[in-house]
Formats: C-alpha cells, sequence, structure tokens
C-alpha cells in the first residue's frame, strides 16, 4: 500500500530535507517502480551516494525501485538526437530537439 498524500509532494519534501541537514543533495530524474513504472521524481543522496528519500512511502514499492538521475540531456523523439534541457522544444511531454523536428513528427 502507497500513501497517496506524499504524491506530488516529492520536490517540496526533499527541498525541505536539504534546508534541514545541509549535507544532503538534491537530485531531478526519475523512480522506476517494479509496479507502477517510471514516475518522474525528486530526492536526496548523502555525502557516501545513498539515498535518503523523504516521500519513498508514496510509491508501492517503498523505494525497492531504481533511482535514475537527470543528467540535463533529452533525446529528441523524432530524429534521436541528444539535446541539452536549455536548448530543446518541448510540446506538453514530447520533447524535440528543433521546432521542425517538432513539425515533422506531427505531419507539417
Amino acid at each position: 500500500m502507497s500513501d497517496s498524500t506524499l504524491y506530488g509532494k516529492c520536490y517540496e519534501m526533499s527541498v525541505a530535507a536539504v534546508a534541514a541537514d545541509p549535507e544532503l543533495t538534491l537530485v531531478r530524474g526519475w523512480y522506476i517502480c517494479p509496479i507502477w513504472g517510471e514516475r518522474q521524481h525528486w530526492w536526496t543522496t548523502r555525502p557516501d551516494g545513498s539515498i535518503f528519500d523523504p516521500t519513498v512511502e508514496q510509491f508501492p514499492s517503498k523505494g525497492l525501485g531504481e533511482y535514475v538521475e537527470f543528467t540535463g540531456i533529452y533525446t529528441c523523439e523524432y530524429c534521436g538526437k541528444e539535446v541539452l534541457e536549455t536548448e530543446a522544444y518541448f510540446v506538453e511531454h514530447h520533447v524535440y530537439c528543433s521546432g521542425a523536428c517538432y513539425g515533422h513528427d506531427v505531419g507539417f
């Protein structure tokens, strides 16, 4: 059973954890739950690299899944080119390297 009151609070609670313990590092990425699959997520790490996830109870797997840190790079959904987040072209939850690739993908 998961704690649904924690869902959507991972950023807020991770920032609070870092404020309470400056040795923690805020991390953005994905949690791959063996039951629910891949979810965007925020958590913290300790100086030794171990994970402290203040909202881990939101997942039915309770942290037994895989944490994958975001590298700042997306892959264009049309051409496969890797693009920095700051240079990516976003349309809803889709990511492209350019407006041209978006146009090709949707048929313009």
